[in-house]
């Protein structure tokens, strides 16, 4: 079980939690100012697609973070529901709380529902913890529960076919498939290639912020007719990088070779490593690392082992697609520099 005491006792932590937990499951969300408790609720729009029409409804979401005390959440803390609720012209209300409300609480909340026609839920931690153990959301125990999330190493999933699968481990997530087998491939070798990612030195950008270069995991190819693994992996980093802080195709591949020692051939033999180089805005409140675009349109190649695109492996030609975009970047920053100017 995970276990919300780890979230500091004021509260900030758990509603950064929800925050994150609701962004991920798609919807539209934001907060709000600071309440009387000196805790900041969030607003959640939900998009309704019927047969005729679509519908937007708001909702209000107040966070209680209560797990440190253990105390159940009473209804004198959920304070004046019906006028927070007016005020945004909220049509919905969910009570998140880390322990759980109490009778009287669960009773007012009905009674909201019943006189003043305002929907309400309300996310005890039973119910949080059942959102985050989903593929899109479980990341996030591994982000907010570093001793929890040692009980929560990997979750997998079948997916699409026998041989296919989506997986869960540490804070990745990626797909698996193997070229005959009905099973996926060894856990300890793909713990093995994750270990090797996590030994690249990966460059921190003073310019476009200190944590904005990523190496993710997307799938992993198991040939078990001839024992090789393909792992396909995206390097992330900022639009406005300069070409030096970005580890260079060659030297990537270089970092990894020497990565695999002794040890990790004890495993495996080495992998065949798919990189794509990928510039985002990092910065932007609408970047996610793995944002389902990051997958979708590669399924096929995750599946049978093929390379996402063409001259993948020729690393001159990945050069040459960073010295475009770093051309690019140039001439962008030199064009801002002239509407300056003018």
């Amino acid at each position: 079980m995970i276990d919300f005491k780890e979230l500091p006792e004021d509260g900030i932590k758990f509603e950064q939690l929800i925050r994150e937990l609701l962004v991920l499951e798609g919807f539209d969300t934001h907060w709000t100012g600071v309440g009387q408790d000196g805790g900041r609720d969030l607003v959640v729009t939900e998009k309704l697609i019927g047969d005729l029409s679509e519908y937007e409804r708001k909702w209000l979401i107040s966070c209680k973070h209560s797990a440190v005390s253990g105390k159940s959440l009473g209804r004198e803390k959920a304070g004046n529901i019906t006028e927070d609720c007016r005020a945004i012209g909220a049509e919905g209300y969910i009570l998140v709380t880390s322990t759980q409300p109490t009778a009287s609480l669960i009773t007012r909340l009905e009674d909201i529902e019943l006189k003043q026609k305002i929907i309400t839920k309300f996310w005890d931690s039973i119910e949080i913890e059942k959102r985050l153990l989903k593929p899109n959301t479980f990341s996030l125990i591994h982000t907010f529960f570093p001793e929890s999330s040692k009980n929560y190493m990997w979750r997998i999933y079948n997916a699409f076919s026998p041989a296919f699968w989506a997986a869960n481990y540490k804070d990745y997530f990626f797909y698996l498939s193997c070229r005959h087998s009905n099973t996926y491939p060894y856990l300890e070798s793909i713990e093995t290639i994750v270990s090797l990612i996590e030994k690249v030195p990966i460059h921190k950008d003073k310019e476009t912020g200190w944590d904005s270069h990523f190496l993710r995991l997307r799938a992993v190819f198991y040939d078990d007719k001839h024992c090789t693994h393909t792992a396909y992996v995206d390097y992330i980093y900022p639009k406005e990088s300069r070409k030096d802080n970005i580890i260079q195709p060659k030297e990537l591949r270089d970092i990894l070779f020497k990565a695999f020692t002794k040890k990790e051939h004890k495993v495996m033999n080495m992998p065949d490593w798919d990189f794509l180089y990928v510039p985002e805005y990092t910065g932007s409140d609408s970047f996610q690392l793995d944002h389902k675009r990051y997958y979708e349109q590669y399924l096929n190649e995750f599946a049978t082992g093929m390379a996402r695109k063409n001259f993948l492996h020729d690393w001159v030609f990945q050069i040459e697609q960073l010295e475009a975009l770093e051309k690019e970047s140039r001439i962008n920053a030199a064009k801002r520099e002239a509407k300056k100017k003018a």
